[in-house]
């Protein structure tokens, strides 16, 4: 058959069986049912071979032996791969297949399988949270506890009945508090160095000496306090315009000295520059002068050409009248 030429199946639900059947050459101990018209299929009982023992075997209408039917009906689901159809994939043989998986509830499902899966589940996870509470016993029922407050009288005493019940928080819920950080502590600072108190007397010169002023501003004077100007500048100069003012005469000689003769720079530079200066003036002044005659004597020739020609014209007039 082909199907002895296929490779063996990686996901079989049954353990392979060797079968062998008997050649023609021996004789078979296989007692073959006779043919009937209503079986399709024969069966062959109490076959021995090999030394394994088979219930029952099925042979087809031509005499061979059905291996697939004889082996589903070992096998009991019927999950036997024995033609070449059962290799082909199911989304290459039906390309219009719908897969359709429902998902069961507990209301609907049409058997206990899934009620006994979460009744397990449950189970398991008592178990673990049982043992992660240290062993404690978890007890569902109440307790019921008889309460009578003080601070009544005898002759109206009365009493509460009260139910005490134990709740479980679960444990998927999300933490209710923040988890902070550990921040590290600054470090403490260093202990001081203690040193033994001075012996000896504390002096007038040790004071001055250790003596801080006041602080003395130039610009603010919050409590309006009224300074004296020796004061200010003595705070200004920081104690030293108490010694005096130290001139050097020799640099302030040479420094007089330069700036006279800057200012004679200066000055003679200046008085040449308002000299050239009123020369360019008078250049200009000149110049213009000289245009207005220019303009003048112009304007004083075209007019005595215009006077001279018109009494040529009347002479002329007059001499032909005549």
């Amino acid at each position: 058959m082909f199907s002895s030429l296929l490779p063996k199946p990686k996901h079989c639900s049954y353990d392979t069986i060797k079968v062998m059947l008997p050649k023609a050459s021996q004789a078979s101990s296989a007692l073959v049912v006779p043919f009937s018209n209503t079986d399709s299929h024969k069966k062959v009982t109490n076959l021995h071979s090999s030394g394994n023992a088979l219930g029952e075997v099925f042979v087809d209408a031509n005499g061979f032996v059905d291996v697939g039917k004889t082996l589903a009906s070992i096998d009991g689901d019927g999950g036997v791969q024995t033609s070449y159809d059962d290799t082909i994939p199911l989304k290459v043989k039906y390309p219009n297949l719908r897969h359709h998986f429902p998902r069961y509830t507990l209301e609907n499902c049409p058997d206990d399988s899934l009620a006994t899966c979460v009744a397990e589940t449950k189970k398991v996870i008592d178990d673990i949270l049982f043992k992660a509470e240290n062993g404690e016993v978890s007890t569902d029922e109440p307790t019921f506890v008889t309460f009578t407050p003080s601070s009544l009288t005898e002759n109206d005493a009365r009493g509460r009945t009260l139910e005490i019940r134990n709740f479980k928080e679960d444990p998927l819920l999300p933490p209710k508090f923040k988890l902070r950080k550990n921040r590290e502590k600054e470090p403490l600072p260093p202990p001081p160095i203690l040193k033994a108190a001075p012996t000896e007397k504390i002096t007038k010169e040790i004071k001055d000496k250790w003596h801080i002023p006041s602080a003395v501003s130039n610009w603010k004077n919050n409590q309006g306090f009224a300074i004296a100007l020796d004061k200010r500048v003595h705070a200004a100069s920081g104690g030293s315009a108490s010694e005096g003012p130290s001139i050097n005469i020799e640099k302030f000689g040479q420094l007089s000295l330069a700036l006279e003769n800057a200012d004679k720079q200066a000055r003679s530079e200046l008085a040449a520059r308002n000299e050239q200066r009123k020369q360019i003036a008078l250049k200009e002044q000149a110049e213009k002068e000289k245009k207005l005659k220019e303009l003048l004597d112009r304007s004083r020739r075209h007019s005595g050409k215009r006077t001279g020609n018109s009494h040529d014209y009347d002479g002329a007039k007059r001499y032909r009248a005549a």
